[in-house]
């Protein structure tokens, strides 16, 4: 695909989905917030890449609402479909003589990544991105494009969100879900707007005493009337972060290094927190006189990021993985069974009859099929498989590595019986069955690519041959019916 391709179908995705140009949204407003403090810039946004305009749907710090599209920073992101980082953009050729370098904002360092939304074909289209930027040249971290496209995760499962309300207007019923559902994503996003509580300590190591400010009593939960319990403090945290956090003090203390790490708390009151807390030295004449530190609630917070974790990498109507989370699967597999020499098989299972079932019984009972598949592909895998739902009526299992060939045929027999289902109403009955390609890594030399393709050629065979069959794919000669 040419590039003028490319812009074009950029182009036509983002008017679908509706969103340039709209009121500010609270989700995407927090969500720009999150970049900010999370990776310490002056500015944040979530940009859209229009023909001859950048325009920000969110945005934190000195940042216009809108500026044109020549010599900005996030186009080139969304042309080349990747990251981008600019430590200094003065010594940067691409951007020293762009004006928001030499005038205002006075861009100096710039981290941004891709938001993609997914076509109907399956295809991921960029169409802006979630970047920081600062007025000071920094190193780019190895963190910073991590957690940007973790975030740019989360704006991607809102916009998708926002596209499937517009699209379910029209249908009142649906209508209410998706503002429930909404109105749901909101409260979420308003937890982590509530910053942890955080509180500051003092270790003094002559005479082996701790103070603490009143926010570290509120986080241990307990009284500031009651003191610092010195004997007690290591006993709040819980194994093996008591151990973690020890060994990282005493490192502290033999190197000078400062740290800062993640761990669970229990308070005096039995609850259960996690907590961020950093240490360093506090020097007195030269010499080590104290440690000190911060410590922060980030209970919600690390609350949110789980949740939005999940949301991320799950199908939202079946609560199966989604395509992203089944390739990750998929490609730590493969790199699995390259290193062990073992081989791993791939099921691709495509529903026979599911359009029958919308056009005579209704969506809601289409959706009812899709959720009952779901169950039944979870009951059918045990912990090394993975059941995923690619879109539409589209399935997929990453089998265990212990499953060899003899125990997959009698359990895609077993499968096949699962997948048959019968559904009535309004005077009709409808039924549906599965189709299943089936493909070895070995066969495809553990390449993700050559292994979709060999196990989607085995279903298209089955399919030709008498639907509700499964096929194995075999390299050189006819496909193997298996069940």
């Amino acid at each position: 695909m040419s590039d003028n391709q490319r812009e074009a179908l950029r182009q036509k995705a983002l008017a679908e989905i509706a969103l340039l140009d709209t009121p500010p949204e609270r989700e995407f407003d927090v969500l720009a917030k999150l970049a900010q403090r999370m990776l310490g810039t002056s500015m944040s946004s979530i940009t859209l890449i229009a023909p001859e305009r950048q325009w920000f749907k969110a945005s934190c710090g000195p940042l216009a609402p809108e500026t044109v599209r020549a010599q900005a920073f996030c186009p080139v992101v969304v042309e080349t479909e990747a990251p981008l980082t600019v430590a200094d953009a003065r010594l940067d050729p691409r951007f020293a003589d762009s004006p928001f370098v030499t005038g205002s904002p006075n861009i100096r360092y710039y981290a941004g990544v891709p938001v993609r939304i997914q076509q109907p074909d399956g295809d991921h289209v960029a169409i802006g991105t979630l970047c920081v930027l600062d007025e000071r040249p920094r190193e780019p971290t190895p963190t910073d494009l991590e957690v940007l496209e973790q975030l740019a995760c989360v704006a991607e499962a809102l916009i998708q969100a926002r596209a499937v309300a517009l699209r379910a207007a029209e249908a009142a019923e649906e209508h209410r879900l998706v503002v429930e559902r909404l109105k749901r994503d909101r409260r979420q996003f308003k937890q982590a707007e509530r910053m942890a509580d955080m509180g500051s300590y003092r270790y003094d190591i002559e005479r082996n005493i701790t103070a603490w400010s009143d926010g570290v009593f509120a986080i241990h939960e307990r009284p500031v009337s009651g003191g610092v319990p010195n004997g007690e403090i290591m006993n709040h945290f819980p194994e093996p972060d008591r151990t973690t956090f020890l060994a990282a003090v005493m490192r502290t203390l033999d190197t000078g290094e400062p740290f800062e790490m993640d761990a669970d708390l229990v308070t005096a009151k039995g609850n259960l927190r996690r907590v961020r807390c950093s240490c360093e030295i506090e020097l007195a004449k030269g010499r080590p006189a104290a440690l000190i530190g911060l410590i922060q609630d980030i209970t919600e917070r690390h609350s949110l990021e789980q949740r939005l974790r999940h949301q991320a990498c799950t199908d939202d109507l079946t609560q199966l993985a989604n395509r992203a989370e089944f390739d990750r699967v998929l490609d730590g597999r493969l790199r699995e069974a390259r290193t062990a020499d073992e081989d791993v098989a791939v099921l691709l299972i495509d529903l026979d009859g599911f359009k029958g079932v919308n056009d005579l019984l209704g969506h809601a009972a289409g959706d009812a099929v899709l959720r009952r598949v779901a169950d039944r592909l979870s009951a059918s895998c045990d912990g090394g498989c993975l059941p995923a739902r690619l879109g539409g009526d589209e399935f997929a299992i990453v089998m265990s590595a212990d499953v060899d060939r003899t125990n997959l045929d009698r359990r895609v027999r077993r499968l096949l019986h699962d997948l048959e289902i019968v559904m009535d109403g309004q005077g009709h009955i409808a039924r549906v069955t599965g189709t299943i390609g089936i493909a070895w890594s070995s066969t495809a030399g553990h390449d993700r690519d050559a292994l979709l393709r060999q196990a989607d050629a085995a279903l298209y065979a089955a399919k030709r041959s008498r639907k509700g069959t499964a096929l194995t794919y075999q390299v050189g000669t006819d496909h193997r019916q298996a069940g």
